[in-house]
């Protein structure tokens, strides 16, 4: 501050002086009115040019006096540049500026003006002094101009150009350092600049001969706006011939360290802005990537067990570990708070046989490792971050890792002890007597009745602060503890988070249950028998820009105590989509993003519990209705949703799959089927009116009503995409039929609204087919191809498939020489091809007037009869030749 308050002076005095036309001191010429302008050249104009310089060299005497005074280490540089740099030398010791000159008494004072002797050399003694006057404004001027604020032409921030001081550690274990250009002003004035490197915390260590000059001419231009240079490692010094501009390191950098480089502007030897920047010399990296730090980490009850590999191969400089918890996995600050812990490497165990593996428990011990620690919450994700800290400013790189933190999933209910099951609710077994209420008189009565005196723990008639359970109040504490402490065992039932057993799954489909607990040994009074409970959670999470369906397949709890819960996303603060109890099987649940949680309960008695599975589809904008739409692994039935009580419903799409790869999905519309039915057994009564004594008879009557005609229109896809093969479309008239086959193994349905929203449900029956050993292969030139059982009638859901391979340039002909199956339901397809996906020649079902043929366009033609679980008849016969 002291020095800033010197060149303020200093510039101020300097101000004052090269104002030409200044009148004299303010003070002897307040009031007064302003003095003529002074021309140069004029005696006016030589005694005020030589006032100001005179004024000038004051100021710069004093200057340099006040910083010679200062005993503080810090002007220790300063000095030495005043003492050791021949400019200034000379310009202190000079004892005047001007050549050739006398001195002449100021009439009335004890100063001199010194006047030339000639008009000659005055003129180029005013002409010496105003460049030196210039150059020392300039010189000055680019040193301080950051210090103070004048109003320089070119200001010297603008001079950075938008770069700043970089310095890197480059393979062959040089130092690059670049920095900005001075603006164009100070640029005529710069001589070089100071170049110091020195470890990060030992700046007042360094002596100021430690400074690296480096000349004007030695600095490398590396672009239009900047300057570099390299300094290299001192093995190299003596080896390479000399070169002036050839500068090196002091001592060789230590790698995992950090270093300070400050680059000093040197304006004829005064100092300007100082650019430093601190850098961290790197370890050698491996390029097998080995050198990446390795974290694993284990949640389990309270405790968070971490393990830390350092492999950056700076271990030693390790100082402590940095690590971040993002709850739920969410690396957004914004969207959840954030655990940032510091661990001290004083906390953390190295391993005997592995120096860089580290290992720490949290919580740790409060008296040698005072780290505030919260417990994670059982059942729920988080992603841990973890990085090691070397120095102050330095991290080594974060590695991360998604954990779900898991309860202690003890096994049974009977934690220390079967007896609680044995007598009913708000009751226990007292060895000596049986069942006792827990309020029982006996109960902290100041007598010992049961067994190590269990009904003498605990006995607080107020109980202001506590849990109660019957005559005992326990502290609040030992509630869900893991342990029974009341005597009923209340204290711990199924919302105690301790007990949760976890599970996560991430592939994009899979299925889980409930749990088998064990059952406890002695006899189980019947209101105990929902107590003996377990609360499980899983946790989906699947790929980005995916959604998930979930269906069950099995759901049985006690109805209004235990609940199936699914929420939509990663924890159960996500929104709810589905509470339900009871034996009724719920509807299918779309997650809105890639994650889902389920809580459910998982019981001893394997007739109760839940059965779910889940698949993956791509992301959609549309919202989740329930009801509409769904998945279905197996078997099931897809209704239509009320529309006429939900007008937001528009289009509901059903993903259907078998659990077989190999499977076909046999898609029956059940009131199709019903009606096909009920008019076949009205044909068949209508040609029975007479008995069998030829005399005729009234038929029953047989209802033949049809489907109603405004259903809802309906587009079945092959696989899970609307640019998979479309199977049936409602739309086309020529194509309704009663069941329809998958090619693969998956199916999409999509359905949309009626014009018409007051209706019924329909209904369609998903099955499947399962015939592997009904495939057959034909490479001779003729054949006879028929169908399962013909003449009779061929068996209900089968897949059958006649693959004929002839000589590559024939053809084959198919002549259909019978040909009768259930309208509707069991078609026959033929292909241009080897498989379902070439081009399809021909597809019928019913009755057909035969012979009739059929020409391949090339050597190889696929036939595939499929069934379905109703109606059967004789089928077909097909021979086949080349043509």
């Amino acid at each position: 501050m002291k020095l800033r308050l010197i060149f303020f002076a200093f510039f101020f005095v300097y101000r004052r002086s090269t104002v030409i036309g200044q009148t004299v001191d303010s003070k002897e010429n307040e009031g007064a009115p302003t003095a003529a302008p002074v021309i140069p050249g004029t005696p006016e104009g030589q005694l005020s040019l030589v006032d100001r310089l005179e004024t000038m060299e004051k100021a710069f005497r004093a200057i340099v006096s006040a910083l010679s005074n200062q005993s503080n280490d810090l002007f220790a540089p300063i000095k030495e540049i005043l003492v050791q740099d021949p400019s200034v030398r000379s310009f202190l010791s000079s004892t005047s500026i001007l050549l050739n000159a006398t001195a002449i008494p100021v009439s009335g004072t004890d100063e001199y003006v010194t006047i030339e002797s000639s008009k000659q050399a005055t003129k180029e003694t005013i002409q010496q002094g105003e460049h030196m006057v210039d150059n020392l404004k300039g010189v000055v001027k680019c040193s301080l101009a950051h210090l103070v604020d004048i109003n320089s032409i070119d200001d010297l921030n603008s001079s950075l150009n938008g770069t700043s001081l970089t310095a890197f550690f480059t393979s062959n274990e040089s130092l690059e350092i670049n920095w900005p250009t001075p603006s164009d002003e100070c640029l005529k004035f710069s001589t070089g600049v100071w170049i110091r490197v020195y470890q990060s915390g030992d700046e007042h260590k360094w002596p100021a001969e430690t400074l690296l000059a480096v000349p004007q001419k030695c600095m490398k231009k590396s672009s239009e706006t900047s300057y570099s240079i390299v300094l290299s490692p001192p093995s190299l010094s003596a080896t390479k011939k000399e070169d002036p501009c050839d500068f090196y390191l002091a001592r060789n950098l230590i790698q995992c360290r950090s270093y300070v480089v400050e680059v000093i502007p040197n304006y004829q030897s005064l100092r300007g802005k100082t650019l430093r920047i601190e850098t961290v010399i790197p370890p050698k990296i491996s390029a097998d990537g080995s050198m990446k730090s390795l974290l694993t980490a284990v949640a389990s009850g309270d405790l968070l067990k971490l393990n830390w590999e350092d492999n950056s191969g700076c271990k030693p400089q390790m100082t402590s570990l940095n690590l971040k918890i993002f709850q739920d996995g969410f690396v957004d600050s914004l969207r959840q708070n954030v655990s940032t812990i510091k661990i001290p490497r004083s906390c953390l165990r190295q391993h005997a046989n592995d120096d860089n593996l580290f290992t720490m428990v949290l919580p740790a011990n409060q008296q040698t490792c005072p780290i505030d620690w919260k417990p994670l919450d059982k059942c729920r994700k988080y992603r841990l971050e973890m990085s090691s800290q070397y120095t102050d400013t330095w991290n080594g790189p974060s590695t991360s890792l998604e954990i779900l933190a898991k309860g202690h999933e003890v096994a049974n209910n009977s934690l220390d002890s079967n007896d609680i099951w044995r007598c009913p609710r708000k009751h226990f077994y007292c060895e000596y007597n049986g069942c006792w209420p827990s309020d029982y008189s006996y109960v902290c009565d100041g007598q010992n009745h049961c067994r190590n005196g269990r009904d003498e723990q605990y006995c607080d008639p107020v109980c202001k602060v506590g849990f109660k359970c019957g005559r005992q109040c326990i502290p609040n504490e030992l509630v869900c503890n893991g342990k029974f402490d009341c005597l009923d065992g209340s204290d711990e039932d199924y919302t105690c988070s301790y007990g949760n057993m976890c599970q996560q799954f991430t592939n994009s489909s899979g299925n889980f249950s409930s749990l088998i607990i064990p059952k406890p040994a002695n006899e189980i009074s019947s209101d105990r028998m929902s107590d003996i409970v377990r609360k499980t959670a899983v946790l989906i999470s699947v790929e980005p820009n995916h959604q998930i369906w979930l269906t069950f397949e099995k759901c049985v709890t006690f109805e209004n105590k235990h609940f199936v819960k699914i929420y939509d996303g990663p924890y159960s603060t996500s929104p709810l989509l589905l509470s339900r109890s009871g034996s009724l099987i719920p509807f299918s649940v779309r997650s809105s993003s890639s994650e889902l949680y389920v809580e459910f309960p998982s019981y001893y008695d394997p007739t109760y519990g839940i059965t779910a599975v889940y698949s993956t589809i791509n992301a959609t904008s549309e919202p989740f209705i329930p009801g509409c739409g769904g998945y279905i692994k197996g078997e099931g039935v897809i209704s239509t949703p009320t529309y006429s009580a939900n007008p937001d419903i528009t289009d509901c799409f059903w993903f259907l799959e078998t659990k077989n790869s190999e499977d076909t999905i046999v898609l029956s519309n059940s009131d199709f089927l019903s009606y096909q039915r009920m008019k076949s057994i009205s044909a068949t009564a209508r040609t029975s009116e007479y008995d069998h004594y030829g005399r005729w008879q009234q038929p029953s009557p047989v209802s033949t009503v049809p489907p109603p005609a405004e259903s809802p229109s309906l587009i079945i896809y092959d696989g899970w995409s609307t640019e998979g093969l479309v199977l049936y479309d409602g739309e086309a008239k020529d194509q309704r039929r009663a069941v329809t086959y998958s090619v693969s193994n998956k199916m999409m349905v999509h359905l949309t609204s009626p014009e018409i929203r007051e209706q019924p449900p329909f209904s369609w029956t998903v099955s499947r087919i399962s015939t592997p050993q009904c495939n057959h292969t034909f490479d001779g030139s003729n054949g006879i191809i028929k169908s399962p059982n013909y003449p009779l009638v061929y068996s209900h859901l089968s897949d059958c498939r006649w693959n004929i391979d002839v000589k590559p340039g024939l053809k084959i002909r198919l002549l259909f020489a019978f040909f009768e199956t259930q309208d509707q339901a069991d078609f026959l397809y033929v292909y241009d091809g080897p498989t379902v996906y070439s081009k399809l020649l021909f597809e019928k079902s019913g009755s057909v007037t035969t012979p009739f043929e059929i020409t391949s366009t090339s050597n190889q033609v696929l036939l595939r009869f499929i069934t379905d679980a109703n109606t059967a008849l004789p089928g077909f016969l097909v021979v086949y030749s080349t043509v």
